[in-house]
């Protein structure tokens, strides 16, 4: 299982300041190459006319299930919020099918921390599928459970053959992400990794960046 830092980014996430962290990646990019300085121009256009009267940390709306997904930067520790509710209502949408997976390999995407062993405790609520995300970005291309902890860990206790998992990639799980900063941080990141490695992951269309994306 994944060894939590759970309290650790809790506690640092709140102190984060997303418009210094902006301001970080564009100073770099625009010292970078002169594809970084067009990449930071947009960038600077977003923050100024959408990005810079967001709150944060994001407010957890009542009665919806949401997950809270955490990355250091230098800047600090970012809390990106996911919509889960979201997430199982675009699996239906889109007929996505889940993957079949043994417990025992799939079990490396259960954070210790999200796993209650008073049973007696464990309150059951399975109107979400088990989710995993594996992002480059936020996961270090490692699969990372958003919901269905528990049902792994059980199914990989009890020794059972195989559990579904519905498992969402980079570029998938953006309609479910839940706040315009979120977003916007998850798209930074993929722009900042292209100037700065000096690669064209992009789209296949006529856009140059992911901040076209916002």
């Amino acid at each position: 299982m994944v060894e939590s830092k759970i309290e650790y980014y809790e506690n640092e996430s709140q102190q984060f300041k997303p418009i210094q962290h902006f301001i970080s990646r564009i100073k770099e990019m625009e010292n970078e190459s002169k594809y970084g300085a067009e990449v930071a121009s947009k960038w600077t256009e977003i923050v100024n006319l959408t990005l810079k009267d967001e709150m944060y940390p994001v407010v957890h709306p009542i009665g919806q299930e949401t997950f809270s997904l955490y990355a250091e930067f230098p800047t600090g520790v970012f809390e990106y919020a996911l919509d889960i509710d979201g997430a199982t209502s675009l699996i239906k949408e889109k007929c996505i099918k889940p993957i079949t997976f043994e417990p025992s390999i799939i079990i490396a995407s259960v954070e210790d921390v999200n796993i209650n062993t008073d049973t007696g405790n464990i309150k059951t609520n399975h109107k979400n599928p088990v989710m995993v995300l594996q992002s480059k970005f936020l996961t270090d291309d490692k699969p990372y459970c958003i919901n269905g902890n528990h049902r792994i860990f059980e199914a990989y206790r009890n020794n059972e053959e195989q559990i579904e998992v519905f498992v969402f990639k980079d570029l998938e799980f953006t309609p479910f992400v839940y706040d315009v900063l979120s977003k916007a941080i998850y798209f930074l990141e993929m722009d900042y990794n292209n100037v700065i490695k000096n690669v064209r992951n992009f789209p296949k269309d006529n856009h140059t960046a992911y901040a076209y994306f916002l």
